[in-house]
């Protein structure tokens, strides 16, 4: 049977559920009853109480989702750390330290963004995949360009996803068409939150993203601490996540310490604040960040390849610090979380094999062990650990009534899936399997707010992006061609308000470039018309051909 009950606002699933509220344990709920109403779980109990469950709410019982024997729900994954940009090389680049691997691949490769038809093939590959891989919420970088994020913005919202996004800001220390000047960049800021918050929609939350500290001048940060206070916000960065970015914060700012210092000084450590790395924070730092509710994004695969060193998660959740998962796409080579988990896992085995060496490799002792985790505590912070770090707990992250139901249906028995299952092995053992083997082929449905937006393989809210992955970078499929052209219009719109050459009375450009150089120079002129009607006919049009582009999106 369908989810979909009479009443399109309830849903009622019976079957497995599997979630971990605690850090280490995960929770069996064996055939249970799950009720949900308006996007929330209001009702969680033994199957055998179904049909007082069915009276209560006035549910027929042909309308209960019954799942097949074998398969079960867990939470919907959390991705507390993605530059969404970087996923075109996602995979590669894996040859050079961080420093040297952002002016070579990073900084050239975000810097195109401000071609908003790249930006649009780009990001819907990107939210396509995440959504395959079960996440269901992330943490988004974007770029410095205003419009590519509003656009990133946009395709959240419309593929059902849940996510906290920024705009980037970086004002100094990066390679020459890829910086901002700082007032603009807070304005532009204060700009997106605004743009993000008129939508209300409540999946979608604006973030204030200091790149990171090297590339921030303090009165940018200063400005950006404000309007995180002002506003609300979430903020995301990085913190002590390498040798070299460690050495050269304290070139730049002898007075501090530590990172953690200059962020706190300057009001950036907040309890929706989110820093990525960490693996070079103290324990005076942590403790800093815990007295200041701050989180840590434990990003393991991306911190093996330019992070230095590896992140004590045990160590930080028993200082109080909250730590949540991050892929970290595209430090991190893969985009699933089941990856960044059992990367998790791993990382702690390195911990402890580094303490034995240094003991001489030849005895373990109980103080050895301590930093050692499972995928028990992988899960949870996957899930539950997610959700605290982006202040999100009360509303999603496990199965509780009152929370809304992101979650993942599993089936360990798929076609020509990754693993095998056999007979006498419980379900609890089969998660396990699932969690240290699976991939993508085992998530059938993908389910946010109690929308089901993927299953088996199709998106369910907006049939475009059933289409097939274009390998051309300008062109998604032929079904968004009308997006593209409103885009395409936006684009010369935004050229023209920024375009400084002087225009004639008879409506042509005469000589100077636009502010975007992949823009098409002949349209352009031939669009200056425009700029004679004045900045704000402009502005009108512009936010014409943004409504226009959601449509078609």
């Amino acid at each position: 049977m369908s989810p979909v009950n009479e009443t399109p606002n309830l849903k009622v699933f019976r079957g497995c559920f599997f979630h971990a509220p605690e850090y280490g344990h995960i929770e069996s709920l064996l055939d249970n009853l799950m009720v949900v109403k308006d996007g929330k779980i209001v009702h969680v109990g033994p199957g055998s109480e179904e049909a007082s469950a069915l009276a209560e709410y006035s549910i027929k019982e042909d309308a209960v989702y019954r799942i097949k024997e074998g398969q079960f729900f867990i939470p919907g994954f959390i991705d507390t750390h993605v530059h969404a940009p970087q996923y075109k090389f996602a995979g590669t680049a894996t040859d050079l330290p961080l420093l040297d691997w952002l002016k070579t691949y990073t900084f050239p490769t975000e810097s195109r963004f401000s071609d908003l038809k790249a930006a649009l093939s780009r990001y819907s590959l990107l939210l396509k995949r995440f959504l395959r891989n079960g996440t269901t919420t992330a943490m988004y970088y974007g770029t410095i360009h205003l419009e590519a994020t509003k656009l990133l913005a946009d395709l959240v919202e419309l593929s059902g996803q849940r996510a906290v996004l920024g705009k980037v800001c970086m004002d100094q220390n990066s390679i020459e068409d890829y910086v901002e000047e700082t007032n603009r960049s807070l304005e532009e800021t204060e700009t997106f939150v605004k743009y993000v918050r008129s939508k209300q929609c409540t999946r979608v939350d604006p973030c204030i993203t200091p790149r990171f500290i090297p590339t921030c001048s303090m009165p940018l940060m200063k400005g950006l601490s404000n309007l995180a206070s002002k506003y609300k916000c979430h903020i995301q960065s990085h913190i002590s996540e390498c040798c070299g970015e460690v050495n050269w914060v304290k070139d730049l700012h002898p007075s501090y310490g530590s990172d953690t210092e200059l962020f706190d000084e300057l009001g950036l450590l907040t309890n929706k604040a989110v820093m990525a790395h960490g693996t070079f924070l103290s324990d005076k730092d942590m403790k800093l960040m815990s007295r200041r509710g701050a989180a840590i994004s434990h990003c393991p695969l991306s911190n093996f390849f330019v992070g230095d060193a590896c992140f004590p998660v045990n160590r930080a959740i028993s200082s109080g610090l909250k730590v949540g998962l991050g892929t970290d796409i595209a430090g991190g080579m893969s985009a699933s979380i089941l990856s960044a988990m059992r990367s998790a896992v791993v990382n702690s085995r390195a911990i402890r094999a580094f303490n034995i060496a240094q003991s001489g490799g030849t005895k373990v002792t109980p103080e050895m062990e301590k930093d050692v985790i499972t995928y028990k505590e992988a899960l949870y912070l996957a899930t539950m650990g997610g959700a605290e770090s982006l202040d999100l707990a009360d509303r999603i992250g496990s199965f509780h009534v009152g929370k809304e139901f992101d979650a993942l249906l599993v089936d360990p028995l798929v076609p020509m899936g990754p693993f095998d299952v056999f007979e006498d092995e419980s379900p609890s053992l089969v998660v396990e399997k699932f969690l240290n083997l699976g991939d993508d082929r085992n998530i059938l449905e993908v389910y946010v707010q109690g929308q089901l937006v993927r299953k088996e393989g199709r998106f369910m809210l907006d049939d475009r992006l059933n289409a097939p992955d274009c390998e051309a970078d300008s062109h998604i499929t032929e079904a968004l061609t009308l997006a593209k052209d409103a885009i395409e219009e936006e684009s010369l719109l935004i050229a023209a308000a920024a375009a400084t050459s002087s225009v004639s009375s008879g409506g042509k450009c005469s000589g100077g470039g636009s502010a975007s150089a992949h823009i098409n120079k002949p349209k352009l002129a031939r669009r200056c018309r425009w700029m004679i009607d004045g900045e704000d006919e402009i502005k009108r049009r512009l936010e014409a051909c943004r409504a226009k582009r959601l449509k078609h999106l």
